[in-house]
């Protein structure tokens, strides 16, 4: 006989692995409402995350990491939208021509306009747009 927790019961228990990304990365696999719950805390402060570990890593993978969250963000974004920054010489490119599996803006629950700011200025500077 299997036991089965209930889906609160487990989205507490995620919760207490807040700064445990190892784990989180693992639970991504385990099956599809894992990855949802990890993705979910993953992205919840995902620019805390990169801004905070910035000294932790070599300067070419932060950019490489805004990078690709910014190009994921991008991927959520209306196409309207896209086609607005497209119409003003803003080119971002996005990490695949199908739609993401999540809507990753969502999770997105704090918005700290000065470390996205930041990480922006930086990307520029490394890679300028025409």
């Amino acid at each position: 006989m299997s036991c089965q927790l209930p889906d609160d019961c487990l989205y507490e228990i995620f919760e207490y692995l807040d700064y445990d990304r190892k784990t989180f990365y693992s639970l991504l696999l385990v099956n599809r409402f894992y990855c949802k719950i990890s993705i979910e805390i993953l992205w919840r402060n995902i620019w805390r995350d990169i801004w905070y570990n910035r000294f932790k890593i070599t300067y070419e993978q932060f950019l490489r990491v805004s990078s690709s969250i910014l190009s994921t963000l991008f991927a959520c974004f209306p196409q309207e939208s896209k086609n607005l920054l497209f119409k003003n010489k803003v080119f971002i490119s996005t990490p695949t021509s199908k739609p993401p599996l999540f809507n990753y803006p969502s999770f997105c629950k704090t918005l700290p306009i000065d470390e996205i700011c930041q990480i922006i200025r930086i990307g520029l500077e490394k890679s300028p747009i025409y």
